[in-house]
């Protein structure tokens, strides 16, 4: 009995071993290569899903200009044809806090449904601001 128990455990570790999805195991892998806080700046990013049936979860992982991830990453469910809106700036739901004052986006799509990833980096005193592009990541810029 001891012996079967101590099998089957061994059995179970093996398989949950292969069963860890990590971040890099997402099907959609996105970046926007520039974000701005700071000062008058802050960074709004929109995510919609274009599926019309299924629900996904995205992550969001803030880097800094050193390579170095400067916050913990973020998930959020997105339903179909619904749009999440996140940014650097506490007065805009969903605030996601960042350390540092610049850097690059990277996003997950769990279940790589069709994502639609939009970023803008603004002047709340000038009123002005520009876009940056959302890129997949293995395809590069």
């Amino acid at each position: 009995m001891r012996v079967t128990a101590i099998v089957i455990a061994l059995l179970l570790a093996l398989v949950s071993l292969q069963c860890e999805a990590t971040w890099d195991d997402a099907k959609t892998k996105g970046i926007f290569p520039y974000w701005q806080s700071g000062g008058d700046w802050f960074t709004l990013m929109a995510f919609v899903n274009g599926s019309e049936e299924t629900s996904d979860m995205l992550y969001i992982r803030l880097y800094d200009g050193h390579s170095s991830c400067s916050d913990t990453p973020t998930f959020y469910w997105i339903r179909p044809k619904e749009m999440r809106t996140f940014s650097t700036t506490v007065e805009i739901p969903t605030w996601i806090p960042a350390t540092a004052s610049y850097g690059w986006i990277l996003f997950r799509v769990e279940h790589g449904e069709p994502i639609h990833a939009y970023c803008v980096v603004y002047n709340r005193v000038t009123c002005t601001g520009y876009t940056v592009p959302a890129y997949d990541q293995d395809d590069g810029f």
